[in-house]
């Protein structure tokens, strides 16, 4: 017998679970401009003959044209978390699991012209149903109707095998717009390397937009530009595939620069609506100790200008740094982007690196006056002394930089923190992943940053990983951490589970901030806290029905006032 059912697209729903494992919803609400989900599992208990036989989706209601439907598809799980499973599960119980094994994760259009749904025996499967569009305030009735297939020869037509109904209210009210600045960093080299194209060839340019598009649609609104390699995560010595979009010239000592594929790539993120410009750090990471790789044509011949035995503070890297953001900056504000760019000067120094960061900083900081400067690192030391403007600390760490004057606060989180925290891990509930949004609201954070959009290589770069394949980054870091995105044969990106739950905590920023108008920020705080208790990075709604109870809070506030 095929049992089917709406539950919540917060839930993970695995292999080997039952439909009775989740609570059935049959009622969603969201707002005009919001894109709303709701899953539907199969499940085929019967001792059958058959395996695998495939049933035909159709949709029926008013909202039908607004609906977009994908299968959740599991991958492989190497890693799911750090420790050993005892030493996790003492530590942190709310994982859902902690043994490797298939993860639900991919978001993958559906078979056979866009309406086939396989239905395996004795395994659960899931549908996510996502509905967007220039939508109407009301009610309305959704369903979901699945067929049997037709026999070949046509002896057996098409039964009606189950169908699911779903009530969809539109509050009439719209969303204002996302005001967080989002960026995960954007690797153009994996993309190269995974398509097998050459680096910012028309091939690859098409290639970059796809992803762009994708990122943008799930709120990411700043794209990490590669103007020389970006020198993150590759082993000392050894260079990650080429992807610079400045071309470099020496002629007897003399430097020269070319944004021709600068520009291109700049217009690249304007067609897709890309607001903010990320600029590629500008030395090393882990204690900015070296210049990053930098090609160019010397006198002709075309080789590698800088690299790791290039110390960042030498006399040579400094003449080049500073020519080159001359020109660069110079080149920005005639294009008008300046207000939207932000520039990098190391990844994640740690205490006894400030002293090199603070050279590195006062070699380009008269250059740089005037333009926004943020980096990822935890030590609130780097913000005291003047050397960062835009301080990002970890989830983690945050609680010692509240206490300043920052006037434009971030986040992030990578690997870490994961005990307790809010993460995209794929072992964590989706709504441990989405409570990220509400804790922000709360603490006024304005921009967040993570490391992996697509990050398709292992540790140090080494070597490039098919993330169907390895989702671990080659055995490196648990799986959900090193990309939210994964690459279709055809050049596009397939979606995550996981980052369709950070765009919904966006989005509950954005309804958290339309309450905010009516009510204030302390009272919608004090809503959410009826339901979390204090809220802090630490404390994460761990199931769907916790993170449910606090998003209907918020709106039942705003449709009191509608």
């Amino acid at each position: 017998m095929l049992i089917t059912k709406f539950v919540s697209a917060m839930e993970k729903c695995f292999l080997d679970q039952r439909p009775e494992d989740f609570a059935e919803v049959k009622k969603l609400r969201m707002y005009k401009n919001e894109r709303a989900s709701i899953q539907l599992v199969t499940y085929d208990g019967d001792d059958a003959e058959t395996a695998i036989r495939f049933a035909r989706a159709e949709l029926s209601g008013e909202l039908s044209e607004f609906v977009t439907m994908h299968t959740v598809e599991s991958v492989i799980n190497y890693l799911p978390v750090f420790g050993t499973a005892k030493v996790i599960e003492d530590a942190d119980p709310t994982f859902l699991r902690t043994a490797p094994g298939m993860y639900p994760d991919i978001l993958l259009p559906l078979m056979r012209k866009g309406h086939g749904i396989p239905i395996l025996n004795q395994q659960l499967h899931s549908v996510v149903l996502d509905i967007e569009g220039d939508l109407a305030a009301g009610t309305y009735p959704l369903t979901l109707s699945l067929y049997s297939a037709p026999t070949p020869d046509r002896t057996a037509e098409s039964e009606l095998m189950a169908e699911n109904t779903i009530e969809i209210e539109v509050i009439d009210a719209e969303l204002p717009p996302q005001e967080l600045r989002y960026t995960n960093w954007f690797y153009a080299d994996c993309l190269a390397n995974y398509y097998n194209v050459e680096p910012f060839s028309d091939r690859h340019f098409e290639i970059c937009e796809n992803f762009v598009k994708t990122a943008v649609r799930n709120g990411i609104n700043m794209i990490l530009t590669p103007v020389f390699t970006p020198p993150l995560d590759t082993g000392i010595g050894w260079e990650r595939t080429t992807t610079q979009l400045v071309k470099v010239t020496r002629e007897k000592g003399v430097y020269s620069f070319d944004f021709a594929l600068l520009d291109r790539w700049i217009d690249m993120l304007n067609r897709q609506g890309v607001k903010y410009i990320e600029i590629s750090h500008l030395f090393t990471q882990w204690g900015a100790y070296a210049a990053p790789k930098v090609m160019a044509t010397v006198d002709g011949e075309y080789k590698k200008l800088f690299g790791w035995d290039d110390s960042a503070s030498g006399e040579e890297y400094v003449t080049f740094i500073r020519a080159f953001l001359t020109e660069l900056t110079a080149h920005l504000e005639a294009r008008g982007d300046k207000e939207r760019t932000y520039f990098h000067i190391s990844d994640e120094p740690q205490a006894q690196h400030l002293a090199q960061y603070k050279t590195n900083k006062q070699n380009v900081a008269d250059i740089l006056k005037g333009w926004k400067l943020l980096d990822a690192l935890s030590e609130v030391e780097f913000y005291q002394e003047g050397l960062c403007e835009i301080p990002v600390p970890s989830t983690g760490a945050i609680e010692s930089f509240m206490p300043e004057d920052i006037k434009e606060r971030w986040t992030y989180y990578c690997c870490g923190p994961w005990i307790k925290a809010s993460n995209r891990l794929m072992a964590m509930s989706l709504a441990r992943t989405r409570s990220i949004g509400m804790q922000m609201y709360k603490y006024g954070i304005e921009g967040f940053l993570h490391w992996g959009y697509n990050f398709y290589n292992n540790c140090h770069s080494y070597d490039a990983v098919n993330p169907f394949i390895n989702a671990v980054a080659g055995y490196w870091c648990c799986g959900g951490d090193a990309h939210v995105v994964y690459p279709a044969q055809d050049g596009t990106p397939l979606e995550s589970i996981r980052i369709k739950a950070l765009k919904q905590g966006i989005d509950d920023m954005r309804v958290m901030k339309l309450a905010e108008s009516y009510y204030g920020k302390e009272a919608v705080v004090a809503a959410i806290e009826s339901v979390m208790g204090e809220l802090n990075f630490m404390n994460c709604a761990n199931d769907s029905a916790t993170m449910q109870k606090v998003r209907d809070a918020i709106d039942d506030m705003i449709i009191a006032k509608l």
